[in-house]
């Protein structure tokens, strides 16, 4: 009997720690932009608040004043936003994809239709 209920622990440690494991792929989820109108997300209008708010000045991490210490990327202008994207892997850090640092710290990551805006911004070319 004690070896039925050891085995049965055992196999549902196993099941619990190999159903939890996390995609080791790397590669970024592909989202669908038909829903997203290109016109209107564009930093002007949607993301540089979206960012502001969520990684920039108000969190006071990706700002003018703190950028050097937080990975030398600014989310505070037009320019610095998408030089974050293009040439600092930001997309990965907010998706939260493996093998990147998971962003924003200490803070939940951001909601999936947050992610979808800015992954179809960067998809349809940065639109100021």
């Amino acid at each position: 009997m004690k070896i039925k209920f050891l085995l049965l622990v055992i196999a549902g440690f196993l099941a619990g720690m190999y159903s939890c494991t996390k995609d080791q792929t790397g590669k970024p989820v592909s989202v669908d932009c038909a829903s997203v109108t290109a016109a209107d997300n564009t930093y002007n209008l949607r993301i540089g608040a979206l960012l502001n708010y969520s990684c920039g000045t108000t969190p006071g991490c990706h700002d003018v004043d703190n950028y050097q210490s937080n990975g030398n990327v600014r989310f505070d202008t037009y320019e610095t936003s998408k030089e974050g994207f293009q040439n600092k892997s930001a997309l990965c850090t907010i998706k939260q994809t493996s093998g990147c640092v998971a962003m924003p710290q200490g803070a939940p990551k951001l909601a999936d239709s947050l992610i979808t805006y800015i992954q179809c911004w960067a998809e349809n070319g940065y639109a100021q």
